[in-house]
C-alpha cells in the first residue's frame, strides 16, 4: 500500500508540474521587444490583433504584430537591441516579427530611419514596404521613405549596405547611394544624388549624441 501511494503521488506531481509548465509558456513574456523611447505630438498605437487605436506612451514595449502611427507634426523612436528606429511625421509601421533573431518592421508609408549599432552573424533586420524587401547587411544608417500610393520607395544608405529584393530581384544599396525603386510588377530602378541632410536628420543625428 505505502509504494502504491508513492506512486500515485509521484503521477500527481508530474502531472501538476506538466500543467504548470504549460501555464508558464502560456504567459512567457516575448523573447525580445521595441521600447518606445520618444515621442513628440500626436502618436497612435494599435495592438495586435486589435481594431481600435490609442494614444501612444512613452517606454511603451512594442512586440510582433503592433503597429504605430505619426500625425501630422509627430515623430517616435524606437529601439530594440542595438537597432533605433524612428518614425516622421504622417508614417505608418509596424513591427511583422520580432524576437532574438529577427526585427522585422513593415513601412506602408511614411518616412522611417534605421541606425544599427551592431548586427550579429545570425540575426536579421529587415524593412518590408509594400514593393519592396530591404534586408540590412551591415551596421550603419538607413533612411527609407514609401510612398502614400504604395508604388515606391526611396532608400538613402549614409552607411553600410542594404539589399533590396522583389519580384524576383535584388539590388544592392551601398554607403552613400540613394535610390528609388518604383513599381511592384514591373521595377524601375533610380539612382539619385543624395539629398542634403534635412530637419528629420538633424533631429535623429541630435538624439545619436545624447544618448
Amino acid at each position: 500500500y505505502v509504494l502504491a501511494a508513492q506512486a500515485v503521488i509521484i503521477t500527481l506531481l508530474a502531472v501538476r508540474s506538466s500543467h504548470l509548465a504549460a501555464a508558464a509558456d502560456a504567459f512567457d513574456p516575448p523573447s525580445r521587444v521595441a521600447r518606445l523611447s520618444y515621442l513628440r505630438g500626436p502618436v497612435s498605437f494599435q495592438p495586435a490583433g486589435e481594431s481600435e487605436w490609442v494614444g501612444a506612451v512613452a517606454n511603451r514595449p512594442l512586440t510582433t504584430g503592433d503597429r504605430l502611427w505619426t500625425d501630422r507634426g509627430a515623430r517616435a523612436e524606437l529601439v530594440t537591441g542595438s537597432a533605433t528606429f524612428r518614425l516622421d511625421a504622417d508614417t505608418d509601421c509596424a513591427f511583422t516579427n520580432l524576437d532574438d533573431r529577427i526585427v522585422q518592421a513593415q513601412l506602408t508609408q511614411g518616412t522611417i530611419t534605421v541606425r544599427v549599432l551592431r548586427l550579429r552573424g545570425d540575426e536579421a533586420i529587415e524593412v518590408d514596404t509594400p514593393n519592396q524587401a530591404f534586408s540590412i547587411l551591415r551596421e550603419g544608417t538607413y533612411r527609407l521613405e514609401a510612398s502614400e500610393d504604395g508604388d515606391s520607395t526611396l532608400v538613402t544608405v549614409r552607411a553600410g549596405e542594404v539589399e533590396a529584393a522583389g519580384d524576383g530581384d535584388s539590388y544592392l544599396i551601398r554607403s552613400g547611394q540613394s535610390t528609388r525603386l518604383s513599381g511592384i510588377d514591373r521595377l524601375e530602378v533610380s539612382d539619385l544624388r543624395m539629398g542634403r541632410v534635412d530637419e528629420f536628420d538633424e533631429w535623429g543625428l541630435a538624439r545619436d549624441r545624447r544618448v
